[in-house]
């Protein structure tokens, strides 16, 4: 397998027509032509999730954050993104993003933070998934988010609400409140939102649980891999 072929396999998955137009995704980094060793799944490219790929031979990073993001113009080795992109080429290493188009796709990053939470969809838009859970608090939901998605996560509203209908936006989903409200949410779970979001969604009714950003995206990539591995692609997702 060379590394076109995996592009070819992702595209199936999340093809790179359905990202937004801002976005930058795909192959960004390395020859489509080289032989794949193994692939290195990540929501972030890091400098420690670079030394993972060449620590245990994978010559391809798949990351759901790209790199080359904002109108780059130049890469130099004496700044952040110039020093990783730089390392990359230096250990040949390719890199793949596959941002808003996971976002999306089915099964993608939206769909397992609705799993994770043990959500049953009934409405969907491509970044936001809206339907039920059992009768509880919004403390219940509270403790659920914390114990399964990031003990840390932060909780705006009334804790002793009973709740059934909730939205769920991976990333940064303040942008959505008003739709999650208008489709009968009663609490929006996010990785992150702006402080005039947050206010607006408390006006509009909405509770608000922000988990993190990279917390609520990164149960996407063990189901991933299985996909990956069930095609013939060798990976593993990064432990640092």
């Amino acid at each position: 397998m060379i590394i076109k072929d995996f592009m070819n396999i992702m595209q199936n998955i999340a093809p790179i027509e359905t990202a937004e137009p801002w976005d930058n995704v795909g192959l960004l980094v390395g020859n489509p032509e080289t032989e794949l060793q193994k692939v290195l799944m990540t929501v972030n490219v890091t400098p420690a999730v670079i030394a993972e790929a060449v620590r245990i031979g994978a010559n391809c990073i798949l990351s759901h954050h790209p790199l080359l993001f904002s109108g780059t113009k130049a890469v130099r080795a004496d700044d952040y993104e110039g020093r990783l992109i730089t390392s990359l080429i230096k250990n040949d290493i390719a890199l793949y993003a596959a941002h808003t188009n996971l976002d999306a796709a089915e099964g993608g990053v939206n769909d397992c933070l609705a799993q994770k939470l043990d959500l049953t969809v009934t409405e969907k838009t491509p970044y936001l998934r809206v339907g039920t859970v059992r009768r509880q608090t919004v403390g219940d939901l509270l403790l659920t988010v914390k114990e399964f998605i990031n003990p840390q996560a932060v909780f705006y509203g009334s804790i002793d609400r009973e709740i059934t209908n909730i939205a769920t936006a991976a990333g940064a989903g303040g942008e959505f409140a008003k739709e999650a409200a208008e489709m009968g949410a009663e609490v929006l779970v996010t990785g992150e939102m702006k402080h005039h979001e947050r206010l607006e969604a408390q006006a509009l009714g909405l509770d608000v649980i922000l988990t993190g950003h990279e917390e609520s995206e990164r149960w996407v990539l063990a189901p991933l891999q299985k996909r990956l591995e069930q095609q013939g692609v060798p990976c593993i997702v990064t432990k640092v």
